[in-house]
């Protein structure tokens, strides 16, 4: 099955080429989170993906190609020199060459310090990639071929790695351990809670800033990202569950916010704000997801969300259509208010600069945005990296992918793990409230953790 296909061999390969060969998988074979639990020992650059209904999911193993996502612009540049250079047999949406990986909240801030290499943003091409549409599933190889003559010593190392992760059946199993949480900055925060509200009853501008902070936690042993992963898939339904995994670092979250989908030159995005704990029974849960529905703080914050979405989709789309009155979107710990957008693409507007029209949405940074991103640069005592920001995947030789918004998430460092949460501030805004808000949306990663039960507070 995996001897060098007749239809590679016969490629001419004059200049270095990504060579991106798609194969079927067998239905009876494993999901493919499976293979990557079990690429653990193979590879320090794993990445995983998966829609809110179940219905795609990919697995990325290995670096074939890997950029620093600083810049729009320039990987909109790096995609089209690639697509140029790029062979491939693929067929179906999700595979084949694709990017993947996140961009940073805000590209003029050096994350490094924190976030090491993925802190600037970070792309990849991965070696191998698994794609499960419904019951298909799909293995891409890729390989930058420079001759004809190289073909064969490459192909036979990318399937010595795929067999190293195919035949690996050990999965260890979770070990409970103690844990230690520490809220960074609180009085700080508060302190920038109450100057956003200055900010905001000013003459300023500015009618929303989204503050974000961090939960500390330390442990006995290194956190295990297969672990994380796999409580994020069995707690967090209706949710987008991802992990950039890159050297020491593991980016990982359940979130439920997509930024942007597009597909069939049709770009689909969703307003997620204002949100409310879920009940612990049907009736008290209903409840509360009445009282959000009616909530004029939080309908303030949802509205201000939903104008500037609009503005942004009329910049990168021909039509535009819109569905009503919010609804709501439950996830296990939160309910949101949530209205969708979808319209037809415009001709000039490519992958990456939708993304970058439409980030940070007033959702995670604010309104106006570039008044808001500002601010939030120079008052904000934490840095934020890939919290909030675009992370997704995008084709390389089409123009489809989507991206969801990195928040309900986690940084994983050994045995050190920053947990993030935000929240919106408009004039009215009660800094306590605000606290308490930050410290529901701590709940989905904390329990991914483990840490809901074994934790204490510093």
């Amino acid at each position: 099955m995996f001897n060098v296909p007749n239809d590679v061999r016969k490629l001419e390969i004059k200049r270095p080429t990504l060579v991106s060969w798609v194969v079927s998988l067998p239905e009876t074979s494993e999901a493919i989170v499976t293979c990557f639990y079990q690429a653990k020992k193979v590879f320090t650059t794993r990445y995983f993906w998966q829609t809110p209904d179940a219905s795609f999911s990919l697995v990325g193993l290995g670096t074939c190609k890997e950029y620093v996502a600083q810049d729009y612009r320039d990987m909109t540049i790096s995609r089209e020199n690639l697509s140029k250079n790029t062979i491939t047999n693929a067929k179906h949406s999700g595979t084949g060459p694709v990017f993947l990986g996140g961009f940073p909240f805000d590209k003029t801030v050096d994350s490094q310090k924190t976030w090491q290499e993925l802190g600037n943003g970070y792309l990849f091409i991965p070696k191998i990639m698994l794609t499960q549409t419904n019951d298909n599933r799909f293995l891409t190889f890729n390989m930058i071929v420079e001759s004809n003559d190289d073909l064969d010593t490459q192909w036979e190392n990318i399937v010595t790695l795929w067999n190293a992760v195919s035949q690996n059946k050990q999965y260890e199993s979770p070990t409970r351990q103690q844990m230690q949480a520490n809220e960074i900055h609180v009085p700080e925060w508060l302190e920038t809670v109450e100057l956003a509200m200055d900010e905001i009853n000013s003459d300023s501008d500015i009618r929303k800033i989204v503050l974000a902070r961090e939960l500390y936690i330390k442990a006995t042993e290194p956190f295990s990202v297969n672990d994380v992963l796999k409580n994020c898939l069995e707690q967090q339904e209706n949710t987008y569950v991802f992990v950039l995994e890159h050297s020491e670092n593991a980016f990982i979250g359940a979130t439920p916010e997509r930024l942007l989908l597009l597909q069939e030159n049709n770009i689909s995005t969703a307003c997620v704000a204002g949100s409310i704990p879920r009940g612990k029974t049907v009736e008290k849960d209903n409840q509360l997801g009445s009282q959000l529905l009616n909530d004029m703080k939080n309908q303030v914050e949802h509205q201000i969300v939903v104008d500037a979405i609009e503005r942004d989709m009329s910049e990168i789309t021909e039509t535009l259509s819109e569905k009503g009155q919010p609804s709501l979107l439950k996830n296990r710990d939160i309910q949101h208010l949530f209205y969708p957008f979808s319209g037809e693409k415009k001709a000039d507007i490519s992958f990456f600069s939708a993304i970058e029209q439409l980030h940070p949405t007033p959702a995670l940074g604010g309104q106006p945005k570039e008044l808001t991103t500002k601010w939030i640069r120079e008052h904000e005592p934490i840095n934020r990296g890939l919290y909030g920001a675009p992370i997704g995947w995008s084709s390389v030789i089409l123009e489809e992918g989507e991206f969801a918004v990195g928040i309900r998430s986690a940084l994983l460092s050994g045995k050190s793990a920053t947990l993030y949460a935000g929240c919106g501030v408009i004039a009215d805004s009660i800094p306590q409230e605000e606290l308490k808000e930050t410290r529901v949306k701590f709940q989905p990663m904390l329990r991914a953790i483990g840490g809901e039960e074994n934790v204490t507070s510093k």
